[in-house]
């Protein structure tokens, strides 16, 4: 793998060693990324693209699901032609990528009791996250609540239960789909509403809607909440100002723009602007 290494973000091409589809319009990659892989923190993502491709010409911002040795999976869902491209790359392929980036998801206090929310493709930083919880103590136990359209949209469900039993069933999984197809009929967040306790701290990753609505939830029961932002990005190194969201600060009208892939993804959500 050649490539360089700036502030701890490696810039190379990277070889494809699997790819699979996992659920509707949904796919998981293997990266050959040593370098990736010895940096990567849960909640950073890495920018993806296909090389000597001119349309699209930008990468893509995907966020690291696992980390396996010298290897990187990425999870990632068929939203435009981009992901589309990448759906179609096989093993053995080579891909452009700069990583990881971001500030990731912060430790979390001895004692809370961590609540993941994902909705669609939410999940991808939550394998990490949940392994970083459960190898923090013996009694550790972590939350999961995983919301989508439908069953056949619902990915790597699997994935987590055999994780959960890796790790002495301290995971405890929650799934609703919209239809009702599978768990629960309805969204994800009234899932939440039941688990809510003084000592949780919720961590979510979804759709703006979802994250407003969790970010409500959470400031009426004054919980810690952080949420992951899928801001759609052109560079994802702070250059090029095309991510901004609007963060709560001492101006004259009470916020200012921050860029999603520098200062984020993951914000505190009493600090974000939901208008």
């Amino acid at each position: 793998m050649d490539g360089t290494i700036i502030m701890k973000i490696y810039h190379g091409t990277v070889t494809i060693s699997a790819t699979l589809s996992i659920a509707k319009k949904t796919w998981i990659m293997r990266l050959k990324a040593p370098e990736v892989a010895k940096l990567a923190k849960a909640g950073q993502f890495v920018m993806l693209r296909i090389p000597g491709c001119r349309a699209p010409l930008l990468g893509r911002p995907l966020a690291i699901y696992a980390v396996e040795g010298e290897c990187v999976d990425i999870v990632y869902a068929v939203v435009g032609h981009g992901t589309e491209l990448l759906s179609r790359q096989e093993r053995g392929m080579k891909l452009e990528i700069w990583g990881p980036l971001g500030n990731g998801f912060p430790e979390g206090e001895e004692g809370e009791e961590p609540i993941l929310v994902a909705g669609g493709i939410g999940q991808t930083p939550m394998r990490m996250l949940a392994i970083r919880f459960l190898e923090r103590s013996p009694e550790q136990k972590v939350t999961l609540l995983m919301g989508h359209r439908s069953e056949e949209w619902m990915a790597c469900e699997e994935d987590f239960k055999q994780l959960s039993e890796d790790y002495g069933n301290r995971l405890k999984m929650e799934l609703a789909t919209e239809d009702g197809s599978l768990g629960h009929r309805g969204l994800v967040t009234d899932l939440l509403a039941g688990c809510l306790r003084a000592t949780s701290h919720v961590y979510a990753c979804g759709p703006f809607p979802m994250l407003r609505r969790v970010a409500e939830m959470t400031a009426e029961r004054q919980v810690p909440c952080h949420v992951s932002l899928e801001t759609p990005m052109a560079c994802g190194m702070g250059i090029c100002f095309g991510c901004v969201t609007k963060q709560k600060a001492a101006t004259p009208e009470g916020w200012d723009y921050c860029r999603t892939c520098t200062e984020g993804p993951v914000f505190d959500a009493s600090q974000l602007v939901w208008d």
